[in-house]
């Protein structure tokens, strides 16, 4: 594997560079299609790793090299499975192996597929490799003294076996593969070898007839050796024998354990001697050990939680420089009484997000619909029009903690991507803010009746980056992934759905044990 991606880079650097192949993507037409074709296929590999190569950016039809590629090919590229792969720009794996026959030569392949970013558009590559010589590799095994072999994809299916037939449902029979790498059976022993970047895994069988052929000359002498060195052993040392082996096997039983993860596994000194000074080292081994991981397991937790109070107690920038403004022209005109207003509504939501410690990335409902009303005071004397707020929230639950600044992000998004009029620079629709109690804990949910998002935009917004470019959904939805990442360890929580013309909604679901 590590040569198909070492492969699929230096590809992808080559069709980069490539005027010929850029060309058709950016105008696909016949002419432009059959010269990128002659040059990506001059990218292929001439050593029979790499059968052949396609390539597919944004809506643009598939484009491949032609030559070597088969029937089965084209239905991989038009199955479930390749456009499952699509839709996860981040996505790099490889499928099940199959069998195809090209000019009368069967080609066992395997196809890797990469998606990677380039001028502004994501191009998914597919490199078709050629396992013949794996299999070439494999057939050695019928003179290394095994019954029977066999190559697993990674979803159990056998797609190669071969030597004694015999024995091929000792194979067949073999279901958890991945749990048992050696296994005993009636007729002989089963082998299994899983390869850790694509969980392929090689099989193999010895009957016991081999293996007793091949081994009793060996077996009878060890066996005589053995016994004649314990009757020789136990003449000389039966008395003391005991004493020597117990903490031995003590100190063994106990290893085995720290290895299986159990560090409270100690052994008990009581010896002067050579293993006695064995006991006392494993034990400060393990005290060490333990040492090292709490000092790791708590900087890591401090880490997280700066990380976590750093986003929460984000603020737009721009916010606070066009507030100022709008102050300074308060005060120009000698609006008193607004300014007093506006200047309290913002040091209410400073102060707020000032308040951010160790125990404060927290808060009641009730505080942060305090801290939103002020937010929304200010984007009235901004920006005025008519803006219609309804807070639709059970009573019941104002004083349970939810995590801070989680509602102004989406309030924000809601004002400027639905609400706000581009033409006259005013508000114009409708505000609700819900929280409702459900059986797993609390739903949030801001909507707007603005202008909404078609499906292409919609996935746009679901698939944005999480690095932050600009104000609005980029900043404001990208920080709350980032926390619910925190919390749950996925950004699964949010939902949005969206209709052109018909407004935006946005959920959180808040597990009640936060």
């Amino acid at each position: 594997m590590s040569l198909t991606e070492n492969y699929t880079e230096n590809l992808a650097l080559s069709v980069s560079q490539n005027a010929d192949i850029q060309r058709y993507f950016e105008e696909p037409t016949d002419v432009n299609q059959n010269i990128s074709i002659l040059a990506l296929n001059n990218l292929t590999s001439y050593e029979g790793v790499v059968r052949a190569v396609a390539m597919e950016v944004g809506e643009v039809p598939l484009l491949d090299s032609l030559s070597r590629v088969c029937e089965e090919d084209e239905q991989l590229l038009n199955s479930d499975w390749y456009h499952n792969i699509k839709k996860n720009q981040f996505n790099r794996t490889i499928s099940n192996v199959y069998k195809v026959a090209i000019n009368g030569v069967e080609y066992y392949t395997i196809a890797y597929v990469r998606s990677f970013y380039q001028n502004n558009q994501w191009c998914t590559f597919v490199v078709f490799i050629s396992l013949n010589d794996v299999i070439y590799d494999t057939l050695l095994l019928k003179n290394s003294g095994v019954d029977c072999f066999a190559l697993r994809n990674k979803d159990g299916s056998i797609f190669f076996q071969g030597g004694n037939n015999q024995y091929y449902n000792c194979l067949e029979e073999n279901v958890n593969f991945y749990l048992n790498p050696r296994m005993i059976t009636p007729k002989g022993v089963l082998c299994t070898s899983v390869a850790d970047n694509n969980l392929w895994s090689v099989e193999t069988f010895v009957s016991n007839r081999m293996i007793m052929s091949t081994l009793l000359p060996y077996v009878l002498g060890i066996i005589a050796t053995i016994a004649t060195f314990l009757v020789l052993t136990l003449a000389a040392v039966s008395k003391s024998l005991g004493t020597i082996l117990r903490p031995i096997i003590q100190l063994s039983k106990t290893m085995d354990q720290a290895a299986q993860g159990n560090l409270d596994s100690y052994v008990k000194v009581d010896r002067l001697d050579e293993i006695g000074t064995l006991e006392r080292s494993y034990n400060k081994m393990i005290d060490d050990l333990q040492a090292s991981i709490r000092l790791i397991s708590e900087k890591e937790e401090k880490e997280q939680q700066a990380k976590f109070r750093l986003l929460v107690s984000q603020i737009d920038p721009h916010f606070i420089c066009n507030t100022i403004n709008s102050i300074n022209y308060l005060a120009r005109k000698g609006r008193c009484e607004d300014i007093v207003k506006v200047n309290t509504a913002l040091i209410a939501i400073i102060r707020d997000r000032l308040r951010v410690n160790d125990i404060q990335v927290m808060d009641t409902i009730a505080k942060e619909m305090n801290v939103i009303e002020q937010y929304i005071s200010i984007q009235r004397f901004m920006y005025g029009g008519e803006l219609e707020v309804v807070w639709d929230v059970e009573e019941d639950i104002k004083q349970q903690m939810i995590p801070k600044n989680m509602i102004q992000p989406l309030v924000e998004n809601a004002l400027f991507h639905g609400i706000l009029n581009e033409m006259t620079g005013q508000f114009s629709g409708r505000l609700i803010i819900r929280l409702h109690k459900t059986q797993q804990g609390i739903d949030l949910c801001v909507i707007d009746d603005g202008i909404g998002m078609d499906e292409a935009c919609l996935n746009k917004v679901l698939q944005e980056s999480l690095a932050p470019t600009e104000r609005g959904n980029k900043i404001g939805l990208s920080n709350i992934r980032k926390r619910l990442y925190y919390f749950f360890g996925n950004d699964n929580a949010m939902t949005i759905v969206s209709k052109p013309n018909r407004g935006t909604a946005i959920t959180l679901h808040l597990p009640s044990n936060l």
